[in-house]
């Protein structure tokens, strides 16, 4: 009898349920003989007395250590351990809580939220985290346009402040008002409008708060630093680390505070090596020189379950999509998207190149944030209607290009050459002549997509950074985008309006509404909901996953080493 590879899948999955008493030794012993291929992390750098260090495997290097310039998971990854928001993210439940603010509130109409600050806590350079530190963060954000010049903010992509407050302060549809400190420890936000979500929107990455007064050397470096780069960041924050050494952006140290308010983390230093491949990690963890890595491709998981690793899965939060250029000569044509999206086999696609748990997706925000539209347009798999589509529309095979990603693992993409090549199979029995552009994600991808205007294709997707609908369509449809060529006046104002509907009901059907024009217009087509995972080695008790991968790494719990406090 036949085993499909989901049924393997699954019942690895299922395993990993089980207890892995008398496994955990088989990792090391299963080491191959040296490949040169495989980067060999140098040793950490000694640890402080009582803590046990750590490396973890990682796909890509961070872009940037500031998080307010922050687009990407590997960026935030380190960050969320130097820095800290107001509010954090409850483990359990996604929701925000207090973090550097004990307690906030807010006024009746939303337009005043008042926060006040935990006592007795400075940045690691020794700056107090008062209501003033605040206030220049928030000012800071709010003004990144003149800090960093029109040229170079046209080359970043969309980045959350703009996405959460509607602009940069001064800009029309901007709600940031005003940051201020109306008291040593209490500062209020003044909106001219409400964002409902904002608590939530708060916890992400880029609000987290750093010392104004560690931010010289970054703006000392801007005016010799070329437009499409950005300037070397440290910014010094208050978390349980703090930047250490880098290693030409492959292997990033991160020490321990000792000065850290909370309870003490068991492990550090952390290293953060850049091992790009899926099989790379793999044989370095099974040879001890890894001690967890990120993320874990389909077929990894046999290998990983039979050496006796965890496999540790996030819940899913996050979609992976097919972007199309509706400015290119023939993508233009809604036939020819409309082809596309019955060409590809979704179903397919998610049962043999994702995690057992994915889903195929119809709509760009995960089912779990609850606004799918039950009565959305939707394209089954049907190759027939797309060469009859294509027919339609007068393509006759010129070739298109099809940009990818290479050299990495994204948490909604833990194989991009294997996923591309299925797709552009599906694309072709269609009819399609596709010209293949892979580009190393460490070698401007994302700029990639904003600023190729002649690709026909690319492959992309969105990770929560909070749990809001928000998140996952605004920053890629509210505005007029250079990724897909698109710009839909009614999506653009349907979703504005989503932002101050106080009511659940109509800003769930607003949500709906954007999600239909969406499905009619196909600037992109939504693929999967992928769930992403975390491998531990027998040096790890636990790992924490989140799906807004708020991992911090003081919550590690070593085999030799104490449990942190909760």
């Amino acid at each position: 009898m036949d085993i499909s590879r989901r049924t393997v899948l699954s019942s690895l999955a299922a395993a990993l349920a089980l207890p892995l008493t008398g496994c955990a030794t088989q990792i090391r012993g299963e080491s191959s003989p040296h490949d040169a291929t495989a980067p060999v992390p140098p040793a950490p750098t000694p640890p402080v007395p009582s803590t046990v260090p750590v490396t973890i495997g990682v796909p890509s290097r961070p872009r940037t250590l500031d998080p307010a310039l922050a687009v990407d998971a590997e960026s935030h990854r380190s960050t969320r351990q130097v820095l800290e928001n107001l509010l954090g993210v409850d483990p359990d439940t996604g929701a925000p809580i207090p973090r550097l603010a004990s307690d906030w509130q807010v006024t009746d109409d939303g337009l005043r939220y008042t926060f006040s600050l935990q006592p007795g806590v400075d940045f690691q350079d020794g700056t107090p985290l008062d209501a003033q530190a605040v206030v220049a963060n928030f000012e800071r954000w709010a003004r990144l346009p003149e800090l960093l010049g029109g040229l170079r903010m046209a080359a970043l992509p969309q980045l959350t402040f703009p996405s959460v407050f509607g602009g940069y302060a001064g800009q029309d549809g901007c709600r940031y008002r005003a940051c201020e400190a109306v008291g040593e420890r209490t500062v209020s936000l003044v909106l001219s409008d409400p964002i409902v979500f904002l608590p939530a929107a708060l916890t992400a990455p880029a609000f987290a708060l750093s010392s104004p007064a560690s931010w010289a050397t970054f703006d000392d470096a801007l005016p010799a630093t070329p437009a499409d780069r950005l300037p070397p960041a440290r910014p010094a924050g208050t978390g349980p680390f703090r930047w250490g050494e880098q290693d030409d952006g492959d292997r990033l140290v991160l020490e321990v505070n000792a000065g850290y308010r909370g309870e003490p983390t068991a492990v550090g230093p952390v290293t953060l090596a850049v091992v790009p491949g899926a099989g790379q990690r793999l044989r370095e963890l099974r040879r001890g020189r890894l001690d967890a890595f990120d993320f874990v491709a389909p077929d990894t998981l046999r290998p990983l379950v039979q050496g006796g690793a965890q496999v540790l899965q996030r819940d899913p939060l996050s979609v992976l999509y097919l972007g199309m250029n509706s400015r290119h000569p023939i993508l233009r044509q809604l036939y020819v998207r409309q082809a596309v999206a019955h060409a590809v086999d979704r179903r397919a696609l998610v049962e043999e190149y994702f995690l057992a748990g994915s889903a195929r997706a119809h709509e760009f925000v995960p089912p779990s944030l609850g606004v799918a539209n039950p009565e959305l347009t939707t394209y089954d798999y049907d190759p027939a209607e797309a060469t009859r589509l294509l027919e339609l529309a007068g393509y006759r095979g010129q070739p298109l290009d099809f940009v990818y990603p290479v050299h990495t693992s994204r948490p909604y993409l833990p194989a991009p050459e294997a996923v591309y090549a299925r797709i552009a199979g599906d694309l072709a029995a269609a009819g399609f002549v596709l010209n293949p552009v892979p580009v190393p994600w460490d070698e401007g991808y994302l700029d990639r997509l904003g600023a190729d205007r002649t690709r026909a294709f690319h492959l992309a997707g969105r990770t929560g950074e909070y749990r809001d609908p928000h998140h996952f369509l605004a920053p890629l449809f509210g505005h007029d985008s250079a990724e897909f060529g698109y710009r839909n006046p009614t999506v653009i104002t349907t979703l504005a309006d989503a932002v101050s509907a106080r009511n659940p009901e109509n800003r769930t059907a607003l949500y709906r509404k954007a999600a239909e024009s969406l499905a009619l217009d196909l600037p992109a087509l939504p693929l999967a909901y992928p769930i992403s995972a975390v491998a531990t080695g027998h040096t790890l008790v636990s790992y924490p996953t989140s799906p807004v991968l708020d991992e911090r790494f003081d919550q590690i719990v070593p085999v030799d080493g104490p449990a942190p406090a909760q």
